[in-house]
């Protein structure tokens, strides 16, 4: 029951996060929390808090060198939300080795670059027009999530 639980609430803040992005260009803090929270009693209830960490660490890592290389090209690419954002995916996901930490990113840049580029394509989106990233990384953790079977 508690998992059923689980699973809703990290839905819903997903849901959350996915319309905050949209509409506001913002990922509250307290949907993080929540995600953050969500992954921590799965890793106590599964004894593996140290995979928790570890997958918080490492799927944190390319985006926030990502954002720290923003201040030395002076080019604003992703905020701050979506590094925490990773953060919360990545205890979510829990540490499984660095390959499908690879993985992850792969097919979140695959899918983001193809998504904007039709986006580009079609004329709905401006070449210099702020493109919410938020929803990609939750559409990209729900895919690779429940279908890693693909991936190894």
């Amino acid at each position: 029951m508690m998992a059923i639980i689980l699973l809703v609430l990290k839905y819903f803040t997903f849901f959350s996060i996915f319309i905050n992005d949209m509409k506001k260009k913002l990922i509250y803090d307290r949907d993080i929390l929540f995600l953050v929270l969500i992954g921590l009693f799965s890793a106590v209830k599964f004894n593996d808090l140290g995979n928790y960490y570890l997958g918080a660490s490492g799927y944190l890592m390319p985006l926030l060198a990502l954002y720290i290389l923003e201040d030395y090209f002076k080019k604003s690419l992703i905020g701050f939300g979506d590094v925490k954002l990773m953060m919360g995916i990545g205890g979510l996901f829990r540490y499984s080795g660095v390959e499908n930490i690879f993985k992850f990113y792969t097919m979140l840049y695959i899918f983001s670059g193809i998504v904007v580029l039709f986006l580009l394509f079609f004329k709905k989106l401006q070449k210099c027009e702020y493109i919410p990233f938020a929803p990609f990384i939750i559409a990209s953790y729900i895919f690779f999530n429940h279908f890693k079977i693909f991936f190894g």
